[in-house]
């Protein structure tokens, strides 16, 4: 299996390990705050389903293109995912009741950790190096 093979199944199966953790905490949402719970549950966790997803992306390119350029290309992909996340959270909290803001912020926190947990293992299993020595394939 090529690198670029094991990427894809790393970005896929993170995103479907952390869309079913975001099933299941939507459910629990509707039942502790109902339909307003369920709509910020939602929209919290496909804003940090996409902000991570784009993000791991972001890292294997960078990764890529330039090995050299992984370390601090990852603190800053981490960096903007962690603003962007807040800034779903701060428009939230200016346009909506705090239910929604609350299952919003519930759900960002628990899909951050399915996909970091989830990404950490599969990266380890498909055993991707974190970088890549130029004319290592030779």
């Amino acid at each position: 299996m090529t690198t670029a093979t094991s990427k894809t199944m790393v970005l896929r199966g993170s995103a479907a390990v952390s869309g079913a953790a975001a099933l299941a905490a939507l459910v629990v949402a509707f039942f502790v705050a109902g339909t307003t719970g369920l709509i910020g549950a939602l929209i919290g966790s496909v804003a940090a389903l996409v902000i991570l997803g784009a993000g791991t992306w972001a890292m294997f390119w960078i990764a890529g293109k330039s090995p050299a350029l992984s370390l601090p290309g990852s603190f800053g992909v981490f960096t903007i995912q962690g603003l962007l996340l807040f800034a779903v959270l701060l428009v939230l909290s200016t346009q909506a009741e705090g239910v929604v803001v609350r299952s919003a912020a519930l759900l960002i926190v628990v899909v951050t950790i399915a996909w970091t947990t989830s990404f950490a293992f599969l990266v380890r299993r498909e055993r991707i190096p974190l970088f890549d020595l130029p004319g290592a394939d030779a």
